[in-house]
């Protein structure tokens, strides 16, 4: 699942995430969407957050798998590629 903290933190989590994940950060999360993006759980087996910010450093990457970019795009349709 995808859940966000006030923050800014977008959190990429195999299970239910009541806190940010976000290494310093106990904010409560939202829950974005019951997508789970499985790539991510390569680098991380339980998930990982990144600072919504860099969200487009995904789509930016050109090493990123094609299917990734797609979902991610499809979660955040507004994300700017820069």
């Amino acid at each position: 699942m995808i859940y966000e903290c006030p923050s800014g933190h977008v959190c990429f989590s195999k299970g239910e995430l009541n806190n940010c994940a976000m290494r310093g950060c106990i904010k409560q999360t939202i829950a974005l969407s019951p997508t789970d993006i499985n790539w991510f759980y390569k680098i991380n087996n339980e998930g990982l957050c990144i600072n919504r910010d860099n969200l487009h450093m995904i789509i930016d990457d050109p090493n990123m798998p094609k299917n990734v970019k797609k979902q991610i795009e499809k979660i955040f349709p507004n994300l700017s590629k820069e």
